[in-house]
């Protein structure tokens, strides 16, 4: 019996990673020998289009992937993801309290209400934390493509606070976090404390594929300044890596700021994070508005 449930019950899980254009689907056996299967749709009017339009693309790459059935981890692009710091009140004394407070700063900061929107937060007391919004649309849609694959969404996560998990214990005020991808780079600056904190989350356009060192050196420098904090000495950067980030190709002479890769190129993100202990996750079971 045991062999015979084996043989219909699919094993393995799914990454899937969402960006405005493309979902992509890579399909993780429980065999090493297993090379993992990879698929990939485009994705169109991403902006306007409605949940059950966007669950068939995702429902089409999955299927392709050989997913069914399977439990997915998904991972979105950061230009799909609000990124805000939230400071608690000082009289903070319950959950509802910090609901509050994250609510009126996504207004102050986007103008609109929270209501098509999922907010989920690394909810604290007594220091700012980071908050994050997606459109209940994508959420919706994820979930029903995946339904319809008769698999499992176990979790919904930003690629900053995937990167943010896998790589905190190495930053601090003196080395900031950046996530690359889509051509635009995220920055999270932090503040000089005991431990690593979040002073806030910037996001970049790049000018061209690859700008050079030079240009990445300025722009830190600048943002550092315009948040009254000093300037990393190292910068993790996570995603695809660029030749003229790195450390052999630096002028001769050139001092400041290095880069260092924090993950493999691509690497899928979803499983990783679990069991990460801060940061945020949007979960498909207990994840509030």
């Amino acid at each position: 019996m045991l062999e015979w449930i084996k043989r219909i019950r699919p094993r393995g899980h799914c990454w899937v990673g969402l960006s405005r254009d493309t979902v992509s689907v890579r399909r993780m056996s429980t065999s090493r020998k297993l090379a993992p299967a990879l698929a990939d749709a485009p994705l169109r009017d991403l902006r306007d289009a409605a949940p059950d339009t966007l669950a068939a693309p995702i429902a089409a790459a999955l299927a392709a992937a050989g997913g069914n059935g399977l439990p997915v981890y998904a991972t979105l692009a950061d230009n799909l993801v609000r990124y805000f710091i939230v400071t608690p009140p000082g009289n903070s004394a319950r959950m509802q309290d910090l609901r509050a407070a994250a609510t009126v700063r996504f207004q102050v900061l986007y103008g609109e209400p929270v209501s098509a929107w999922q907010l989920v937060a690394d909810w604290q007391v007594t220091t700012p934390f980071l908050a994050c919004a997606v459109s209940r649309r994508i959420t919706t849609a994820l979930q029903l493509g995946v339904s319809a694959e008769r698999g499992c969404l176990v979790t919904v996560t930003p690629n900053f606070v995937a990167a943010w998990n896998r790589s905190r214990r190495h930053l601090g005020a003196d080395a900031w976090l950046a996530t690359l991808g889509d051509g635009a780079l995220t920055l999270g600056l932090f503040a000089a404390a005991a431990k690593p904190r979040l002073a806030a989350v910037r996001t970049l356009a790049l000018p061209e594929e690859a700008p050079p060192m030079a240009w990445l050196r300025e722009q830190v420098a600048r943002i550092a300044l315009l948040d009254n904090l000093p300037a990393p000495s190292v910068l993790h950067v996570d995603g695809p890596r660029l030749d003229v980030w790195r450390p052999a190709a630096a002028l001769y002479g050139e001092t400041g700021m290095t880069v260092r890769w924090c993950a493999p190129d691509n690497a899928p993100s979803g499983p990783r994070s679990r069991g990460a202990s801060a940061g945020v996750q949007l979960a498909r079971d207990g994840a509030a508005p």
